[in-house]
C-alpha cells in the first residue's frame, strides 16, 4: 500500500535538495549579447540536476523514514 506520508516527505526533500543543487556547475557566459542579463548562466544542465536531486532525495527519504520509525 502506498503511504501518502512518504510522498510528502519525498516531495519536501526533493525541492530542498533541488534548490541546493541549482547553483552547482554554473558558469557565466563571457560573450554577453545586448539585451541579455550578464549574470545569466551559459549552461544550466537541468536534466542532470533533476536526476541527481531525485536520487539524493530518495536516499534522504529512506533515511528519514527509518529514523522516524526508530524514534517514534
Amino acid at each position: 500500500m502506498f503511504n501518502l506520508e512518504l510522498l510528502v516527505i519525498y516531495l519536501i526533500l526533493w525541492w530542498l535538495v533541488f534548490f541546493i543543487f541549482l547553483p552547482f556547475g554554473i558558469s557565466k557566459d563571457e560573450n554577453i549579447i545586448s539585451g541579455n542579463d550578464p549574470g545569466a548562466p551559459e549552461k544550466v544542465n537541468l536534466k542532470k540536476k533533476v536526476l541527481y536531486t531525485s536520487i539524493t532525495s530518495l536516499f534522504l527519504t529512506i533515511l528519514a523514514v527509518v529514523l522516524k520509525n526508530e524514534i517514534f
